[in-house]
């Protein structure tokens, strides 16, 4: 039943996002450190400007660990430092608050093979135009409540 309310609320979230204008789309993966290492696979949405300086970018990532998945949606807000150029990079800043669901491969008897969190999260990263049509993204994240990740390096492209 949780699986399905998560996955659920994260349907009706993107597809709220999806309505607001146009957007762009992304891939993510990098690797994270939840108390073990591991790798995360996920995709991201950008094209929610708060402010010109203010984006919020919703995402949805899937980590595995030893014998432990993780499954987050998350929303991002991020400030954009765009009068700093680092050799054609952007720097920005900024929170994530996001639902992680651990689900365990191996349970013990009467235990729970699941369980579904609020987290959050800051953050730091750089961006890069390639050209009109793509980005790319390099970001570290820390946790800063229990159930978030400890620290999560991400690499990322956005296609316009």
């Amino acid at each position: 039943m949780k699986k399905i309310l998560f996955l659920a609320t994260a349907l009706v979230l993107v597809a709220g996002v999806a309505a607001a204008g146009p957007m762009a789309f992304g891939v993510r993966g990098g690797y994270a450190d939840a108390g073990d290492g591991g790798f995360f696979v996920g995709g991201h949405v950008k094209g929610l400007n708060i402010t010109p300086e203010i984006d919020l970018v919703p995402n949805v990532e899937v980590a595995f660990f030893d014998g432990v998945s993780l499954y987050s949606f998350a929303a991002d807000a991020n400030y954009s430092f765009k009068e700093a150029d680092l050799g054609g990079y952007t720097p920005y800043a900024g929170a994530e608050i996001g639902m992680h669901m651990y689900s365990w491969d191996t349970v013990m008897a009467g235990a729970d093979d699941s369980y579904t969190k609020m987290g959050i999260s800051i953050l730091g990263g750089l961006e890069k135009s390639l050209d009109e049509s793509k980005s790319l993204m390099f970001e570290l994240k820390i946790g800063i409540s229990d159930y978030a990740p400890d620290m999560k390096f991400t690499a990322g492209l956005t296609f316009f």
